[in-house]
């Protein structure tokens, strides 16, 4: 199935006649070349791929660039590939076919039988993505010109050139400069490349990469220039920092005498924190040039980056014993930052967050106010004084309840309401404070303050279970001195006074089935036939079992308004739920009697 996809390359190989037509005016044939490919020829025409192939590699070696030498290998590497496929020896074929396109770029033959093979193999060949990863893999076996085929590939497949692609292009060419002896067309490759890569999309990988490749070709400047480019791009880069200091010290190297190259190693140096050996960059340029500013303003700033450094250790210790809960020993180490760099702004502030966590307020305060002194735009510290401005109010808050709480535990009722007062001036939004008011109110026997602060805390939290509970139950102690009014007045006959102290009682306790009853009694009792019908009849909603009574009353007022239906519908409900109540006998006799007259 798979031969139909590989040709075998019919191609008469090039006699050593055939150099001739390649020559150059001035160039004399190599005999030890011609010699080697004409014994390439022999050897392949009797199929020995691999004693062709070396005759091949020799001439190569011989003659790098020669194109017969090249287009030649390249036929012997596609037609031993075609002879690997037919044994299923597929990996080697694999590498025949990338290596006779290595020699011979033009070999189309040799690339549609790598994109076959691959296919085959379950590789996508036109997926610039797969061949990419494929050149990935080879590069990481060091098999570098193979790798270069299928980063070609994969950019020639690509509608848009892909920057990583054009760099790992780059890269291989960079490779092949150091192995092979430093040859300036390799390098030259490689920078070409990393161009490609910075026209798509400028990173500081790119311009990394770009000074190396200038920096091998000896061009310093342009190299340092390159460098500078990338940490501006990514000032925390380590191997942008690194590239820097890579690209100085060639300067150095190059021109040891001149001072400005060792203040430029000093800086680079000085950048990666390599302070020790900064240092002595720029004593090197004061050896120079003695009295060399800008060698003196190296020290000078070297000097700052240390005491910066020491006080990011400190500052790094404080934040990890922060982390831990350990705030003493976090502020500790805080304040050893702060003697070194006192104008961080970072320290105020983290200082004032460790002082925050341990309730220390008034240090916090003072902390974020010397950070925002030190820098007014730090929302960071605006807005934490704004949370510590709540949360010390909080505390204050917390600290008068429960001195409140402590007074009222010891009758102090009237200190214990003075108490919670000032609780409320702090945070008047919080319902649990009016609540607790209402209750020191309450204990304190003054009902009617204590119902007012109750209603607070309930238009503030109308779902609380509790302070409905609360408020019922106060209105029930305010409504028992009325109640028992009313009855000692409907006992001396007061019918008026009497309902008018049951109607108060009601308005505190509108759901006391008993009150709507006894109010009916007075109703009745006045002569005030209608109120007395809709308070019983409330009294009996309310709780139809417990005001059976009300039934037999209110079947009673029915009989004087005429109303014998109604009659005797309560008085069989009466004896239906009070079948043994006092009042059993005469609802029969009524009820018999009305039904005869019904009749």
């Amino acid at each position: 199935m798979f031969k139909k996809y590989i040709c075998l390359i019919i191609i008469s190989f090039i006699t050593s006649s055939g150099f001739f037509t390649f020559a150059q005016d001035d160039y004399e044939q190599n005999p030890g070349v011609v010699k080697l490919v004409n014994e390439g020829v022999r050897l392949h025409k009797s199929k020995d791929f691999i004693g062709a192939l070396k005759a091949f590699e020799e001439a190569i070696s011989l003659e790098p660039e020669n194109t017969i030498v090249r287009q030649n290998i390249s036929i012997a590497h596609n037609n031993y590939g075609k002879y690997l496929v037919e044994r299923t020896d597929y990996e080697k074929a694999l590498r025949e076919f990338r290596l006779a396109i290595y020699f011979d770029p033009t070999n189309k033959t040799a690339d549609g039988n790598l994109d076959a093979l691959l296919n085959e193999r379950g590789v996508k060949a036109t997926d610039p993505q797969a061949r990419a990863q494929l050149g990935d893999k080879l590069r990481a076996d060091a098999n570098f010109e193979l790798a270069l085929i299928e980063y070609q590939k994969a950019l020639s497949l690509s509608k848009i050139p892909d920057q990583n692609t054009l760099i790992s292009l780059g890269d291989i060419y960079y490779i092949l400069y150091l192995r092979d002896g430093q040859q300036a067309k390799e390098i030259n490759k490689a920078i070409d490349y990393y161009k490609k890569a910075l026209e798509i999309k400028e990173t500081a990988k790119a311009q990394i990469k770009l000074g190396d490749g200038l920096l091998a070709l000896k061009d310093v400047v342009s190299a340092i220039d390159h460098y500078k480019k990338a940490i501006q791009l990514e000032p925390n880069s380590q191997d942008a920092l690194t590239a820097n200091v890579r690209g100085w010290n060639e300067a150095v190297r190059l021109a040891p005498l001149v001072p400005e190259n060792h203040i430029g190693l000093g800086i680079a140096l000085q950048s990666k924190k390599d302070f020790p050996n900064a240092e002595e960059e720029y004593n090197q340029a004061l050896k120079l040039d003695p009295g060399n500013n800008l060698a003196e303003q190296g020290i000078r700033s070297l000097q700052q980056d240390k005491l910066k450094s020491q006080s990011s250790k400190f500052v790094e210790a404080a934040l990890k014993l922060q982390s831990e809960g350990k705030y003493s020993e976090a502020i500790s180490q805080y304040v050893k930052a702060l003697e070194i760099n006192p104008g961080d702004t970072k320290i105020h502030y983290n200082i004032g967050t460790a002082f925050q966590a341990t309730d220390d307020f008034e240090h916090a305060e003072k902390a974020y106010k010397k950070a925002l002194e030190l820098d007014p735009a730090n929302a960071k510290a605006r807005s934490a004084l704004d949370l510590l401005a709540k949360q010390a109010n909080d505390k204050k808050v917390k600290e008068l309840i429960s001195r409140a709480v402590e007074l009222q535990n010891s009758n102090n009722f009237q200190e214990a309401i003075t108490t919670y007062l000032a609780a409320i001036s702090i945070n008047s939004n919080d319902h649990s404070l009016y609540y607790n008011l209402g209750t020191a109110y309450q204990a304190a026997g003054d009902l009617n303050n204590a119902q007012v602060q109750y209603q607070k805390a309930l238009d503030l939290d109308k779902a609380n279970q509790t302070y409905l509970n609360t408020m019922k139950n106060l209105n029930s102690s305010k409504a028992e001195p009325l109640i028992q009014s009313a009855i000692n007045k409907q006992s001396l006959n007061d019918l008026q006074g009497a309902i008018a102290d049951y109607l108060m009682a009601i308005e505190l306790v509108p759901d006391d089935a008993q009150t709507r009853f006894n109010l009916g009694t007075a109703y009745q009792a006045n002569k005030q036939v209608d109120e007395a019908i809709q308070s019983y009849q409330r009294a009996v909603q309310l709780d139809e079992k417990g005001q059976s009574d009300a039934l037999f009353f209110l079947a009673t007022l029915f009989e004087e308004k005429k109303n014998n239906k109604s009659a005797i519908e309560s008085y069989q409900k009466y004896t239906q739920i009070a079948p043994t109540g006092q009042y059993v006998k005469d609802a029969k006799e009524r009820m018999n009697y009305l039904k005869t007259l019904k009749q």
